[in-house]
């Protein structure tokens, strides 16, 4: 993948950072331009960046269910993992 070494995931991407990844690789994917190396490795990626994706909005979906209820928060959002953290 290192033709594609900026779309890998860092720890120091913000959400929406992680978002146009994973958009670019889908793109990059659609395409079908790419040999298989690249594409299973786009597609290892691209996964790993969606269950961030997924995982940090779940986290805030229920720090907003938490607020609404006027409960306390314990998490951070900042817990989200990626693969391979």
């Amino acid at each position: 993948m290192n033709t594609f070494g900026h779309l890998k995931f860092k720890k120091e991407d913000s959400f929406e950072e992680a978002i146009k990844k994973l958009e670019s690789i889908v793109s990059l994917l659609d395409e079908g331009n790419l040999s298989l190396d690249e594409t299973l490795s786009l597609y290892e990626e691209g996964i790993g960046l969606y269950r961030y994706c997924n995982d940090y909005l779940e986290k805030s979906e229920q720090k907003i269910q938490i607020l609404m209820n006027g409960e306390e928060i314990s998490f951070e959002l900042s817990d989200a993992k990626i693969k391979g953290d």
